[in-house]
């Protein structure tokens, strides 16, 4: 847990006297109310010594390094933007590190809507502590491990929401190890839906990614056109503080165009994606490469791939539990081709019961968590204008 004070606000520019010049126009804008909070130069403090809010004046010359050696664990990061004549780049390495701007000259009801911005952030940041807390505690605890089953659950989506263009069917088995993680999402204009699966190497792992996604959506929803190899590097970019030297995260990440239901997407590690046109077998889509980790966390160097779906394609993706059981990605593809036409709640059966067969006792837990997702387009494909 991070030790530095709440109440403690730092402000960051180019001099001391500067930095003295935006902490008087602070307390002049909340009036009364700055009493609550005590503010310090971060020129003259080590950076061990700064507060659980940052604000830093954008015009900094040294702003990208000053950004970098900031621990944002905790902590929330303001950018002071004193010129409203010019655009702030959303899409800048600047941006990534940052929680948000406030204006210049300051406005009592903005600045008073950080404060509370950074409260949201902080108890997400504390639910993700508890999270990695309770975990680390059930890792030596296996009579409680089907507490972990119903935990990981909760976190997970009973229905979606209905999407035009396609038809959802899902199916997930809590395992013994692990973490997936899924879920889709329609942009506020309904022509995007985004499209995410995960599989964690440890339930630990698992909250910390759920925690991350909770702490960067007002960032993701801000730009709807950006791109999943950018989307993924801002999620890792956030996730590799919190990384491990054992933790693996099986990573598919898509966004569907409605206009022109093109699909572009990053694949990082074991989880398997097929895709079938009407009338034909499954075709096995190869990962971009191996899943996140400490050595793998930069996916900068990836290019998204593309997928321009039709009427009656049927689309599966499935996490290595459900790939083991059927005793490998070729043999799950072999298994799911004759299940082409079939209704999908015949292949999410097949799936479990391939599963289930391997127990012993029907009431076990599989090995690892199991994931299934299918996709079908409509015959009557709609696209949008």
């Amino acid at each position: 847990m991070s030790t530095f004070s709440e109440r403690l606000i730092t402000v960051l520019a180019v001099t001391e006297s500067l930095e003295k010049r935006w902490i008087d126009a602070f307390r002049k804008t909340l009036g009364a109310t700055s009493d609550e909070f005590d503010f310090q130069c971060g020129s003259s403090a080590n950076v061990d010594q700064w507060g659980a809010m940052l604000m830093i004046d954008a015009e900094h010359p040294k702003l990208q390094s000053l950004l970098s050696t900031v621990d944002r664990f905790g902590r929330s990061v303001f950018l002071i933007w004193s010129d409203e004549s010019q655009e702030f780049d959303w899409n800048s390495e600047v941006a990534d590190k940052v929680d948000d701007l406030i204006l210049a000259p300051f406005r009592r009801l903005e600045v008073q809507s950080k404060f509370r911005l950074h409260q949201h952030l902080r108890m997400w940041s504390e639910v993700g502590d508890l999270h990695r807390s309770f975990n680390d505690l059930l890792a030596g605890l296996d009579e409680d491990v089907q507490l972990a089953e119903r935990l990981q659950k909760a976190k997970l989506p009973n229905r979606y929401p209905a999407v035009r263009g396609l038809q959802i069917r899902s199916r997930y088995l809590a395992g013994l190890k692990g973490g997936d993680h899924f879920d889709l999402a329609e942009s506020k204009d309904s022509s995007k839906i985004s499209i995410l699966m995960s599989d964690s190497s440890s339930y630990g792992l698992s909250s910390a990614f759920l925690s991350t996604l909770m702490r960067m959506t007002m960032k993701l929803s801000r730009d709807e056109a950006r791109s999943s190899i950018d989307t993924v590097k801002l999620i890792a970019d956030e996730l590799v503080l919190g990384l491990k030297e054992k933790d693996r995260l099986a990573l598919f990440y898509g966004v569907l165009n409605r206009r022109d239901f093109r699909f572009r997407y990053l694949h990082l590690g074991g989880s398997a994606f097929l895709h079938a046109r009407k009338g034909e077998d499954f075709t096995i889509h190869s990962s971009h490469g191996d899943p996140l980790s400490l050595a793998n966390s930069d996916v900068s160097a990836y290019i998204e791939k593309e997928i321009i779906f039709q009427p009656e394609d049927r689309i599966v993706l499935l996490s290595d539990g459900f790939i083991e059981a059927c005793g490998g990605l070729h043999e799950a593809k072999a298994m799911l081709d004759p299940y082409r036409t079939r209704d999908s709640a015949d292949i999410t059966n097949e799936l479990v019961f391939r599963v289930k067969k391997q127990m012993a006792d029907p009431e076990d837990l599989p090995t690892q968590d199991c994931t299934a997702l299918v996709f079908d387009v409509d015959a009557k494909l709609l696209r949008l204008a």
